[in-house]
C-alpha cells in the first residue's frame, strides 16, 4: 500500500509531502494509526508544524513523537524526503 506523509504549518506555512510504498497489513496500519494519532489540542499553537498520514483516501493527524520503533525508519525516510506540494 502507498502512504503519504504531509507536513503543514510552520513559520512560513508551506505544504510538503512524501510518498512511499510499504508492505504493512491493514491490521498493522490500523494499530499504527491508533498509536500515533495526535491529540485534539495539537497544532493549535501559532506557527506549529503538523503532520498527517494519508492512505486509502483517508487523512489522519499524527504525533511524530508517538511513532513506534518498528515504523520509525519509514517515517524518518518520508520526513527526509518531504517536497513542496504543488497546489491543486
Amino acid at each position: 500500500m502507498k502512504i503519504t506523509l504531509m507536513r503543514t504549518g510552520g513559520f512560513i506555512p508551506v505544504i510538503k509531502k512524501a510518498t512511499k510504498e510499504v508492505n504493512w497489513s491493514d491490521k498493522e496500519m490500523e494499530e499504527l494509526i491508533d498509536s500515533i494519532r495526535a491529540d485534539s489540542d495539537a497544532g493549535k499553537m501559532r506557527d506549529s508544524t503538523q503532520y498527517q498520514l494519508i492512505f486509502n483516501g483517508r487523512t489522519f493527524s499524527i504525533d511524530f513523537e508517538k511513532i513506534p520503533l518498528k515504523y520509525k525508519e519509514v517515517f524518518e525516510q518520508l520526513k527526509n524526503n518531504l517536497q513542496i506540494a504543488k497546489p491543486g
